[in-house]
């Protein structure tokens, strides 16, 4: 991807992608990036790197407990012009700018990579039905102008919902969506039979007109799916894959 820039956007570029992606951002003098904590990957020894809580003590603990963001924001200033700064997420999986001028976006807990510009987050309710399907009750709220850097787990896919249009989306695969899109959470299927066999359960039902960032692999499953291999290896009953893979 060429290097991309606008006055919200400053020179980034997305490497590796899909899979491993990393952002590279360059930062004029003076300028900034807030950035999850522990995304830093590399950068110019002229930078400044700090650790702030970012919106104050009562927001840092809200993102902290209610979305599992870290209390502290990395913030990275520069020192000179063409300042280089390398980030990457936590999963492996992609990276999506999101451009913000005064806009509103919801954004799923861990999926906040990094920001720059006036942009403010803070963790907002997404009703009881996401602590049910095992997804989390909140997810973060971004707001401002500037530009957010989220990531996923797996790829990410654009769904442009036109006006009225709805599309149900599994809890667990929502990366991002503008806040003027309205959702609720309804169980798919009927029935606990329909759950059991078919492997879902709780479900957002979207209404456009809008964007949504899906990610194509969910973290809670993929985690559920090791179990079983580390089970195993605890209890010394065989070694399976994982254990193998860990000279188990």
């Amino acid at each position: 991807m060429p290097c991309a820039y606008s006055p919200l956007l400053m020179h980034h570029e997305l490497l590796l992608r899909p899979s491993y992606t990393a952002l590279k951002c360059i930062l004029a003098k003076d300028e900034e990036i807030h950035a999850e904590s522990g995304a830093m990957l590399a950068m110019d020894a002229t930078a400044k790197i700090e650790g702030r809580m970012k919106g104050g003590a009562w927001k840092a603990i809200k993102r902290t407990v209610l979305t599992s963001e870290s209390f502290f924001v990395t913030t990275i200033r520069a020192e000179k012009d063409d300042t280089e700064v390398y980030l990457a997420p936590r999963a492996t999986g992609d990276i999506e700018a999101l451009e913000l001028n005064g806009e509103e976006y919801i954004i799923q807990g861990g999926s906040f990579l990094a920001s720059v510009g006036t942009i403010e987050t803070d963790a907002t309710f997404s009703g009881w039905k996401g602590f049910v399907s095992g997804e989390g009750v909140f997810m973060i709220k971004a707001k401002g102008t500037g530009t957010v850097f989220v990531s996923s787990f797996g790829g990410i896919l654009k769904k442009e919902l036109k006006p009225k249009e709805t599309f149900v989306v599994d809890n667990g695969h929502i990366v991002a969506f503008p806040s003027s899109v309205s959702y609720h959470i309804e169980r798919v299927g009927e029935g606990l039979l329909h759950m059991v066999t078919t492997g879902e359960g709780l479900a957002c039902v979207f209404t456009g007109p809008g964007t949504l960032y899906l990610q194509t692999r969910n973290l809670r499953t993929f985690a559920e799916s090791l179990n079983p291999f580390l089970r195993s290896r605890e209890t010394g009953q065989g070694r399976g894959i994982l254990g193998q893979i860990m000279g188990g």
